[in-house]
């Protein structure tokens, strides 16, 4: 029997490639569009453009793609920072640049949490229970966490259903993972729990203005 012929990853590694490519223009395009919607929205929309909720869940979104969890790490972290880009480079282009705070923060969430959105990404679409329901409860969190931070900060200067409408999306985030991956009892009284931590943890890491006080 004449031997088999070698197994080759060309085909893996460029449909890798390509699916990073699409999370980077994505990025950049969302990015671009974050910072000309900062003018065009009206006030009871401009939150959606100044929400890091939303770069989350669109980080979140093109992580749910990857085939993997490293792969999903991978994404969630290139699309915070391709998302950055876009941004600086639309807000330069509408004449506003960015501060050097506003990019050292948001590179820091790239590398730090986007890994974690997107390995949450991962484990919601493919994890064991457990596993997506301590996804679940990441994104739920953020989301819940925004809302109140928003409500008990910043709501006398913003639009207050927007920060209802983020609660309700953390919520609701819980709800449709729990049915969608069907998760047992015990699972979703996981993601609720990791919900309420990662809410308050948000709440203090973003009360502390850290983009004010860095360099």
């Amino acid at each position: 029997m004449p031997p088999s012929p070698p197994q080759t990853t060309a085909p893996t590694t460029n449909r890798t490639f390509a699916g990073l490519a699409l999370v980077a223009a994505a990025g950049v395009a969302g990015g671009v569009l974050t910072a000309y919607a900062q003018g065009w929205l009206p006030s009871e929309l401009g939150s959606l453009a100044n929400s890091s909720g939303t770069w989350m869940l669109i980080a979140f979104g093109l992580a749910l793609l990857a085939r993997t969890p490293a792969l999903g790490a991978l994404s969630g972290a290139l699309a915070l920072a391709t998302l950055l880009a876009g941004y600086v480079l639309g807000a330069g282009l509408r004449g506003d640049p960015s501060s050097a705070a506003l990019m050292l923060f948001w590179g820091i969430a790239a590398v730090v949490v986007g890994p974690v959105v997107g390995l949450a990404a991962a484990w919601v679409r493919r994890g064991s229970p457990a596993r997506a329901a301590l996804g679940t409860g990441a994104v739920a969190g953020v989301l819940v966490g925004e809302g109140v931070y928003g409500l008990r900060y910043i709501a006398d200067t913003t639009y207050p259903p927007h920060w209802w409408g983020s609660i309700v999306a953390g919520a609701s985030t819980l709800v449709v993972a729990a049915i969608w991956r069907r998760l047992p009892a015990r699972a979703v009284a996981l993601a609720a729990a990791v919900t309420g931590v990662v809410a308050v943890a948000f709440v203090v890491v973003y009360s502390a203005d850290l983009i004010a006080v860095l360099p």
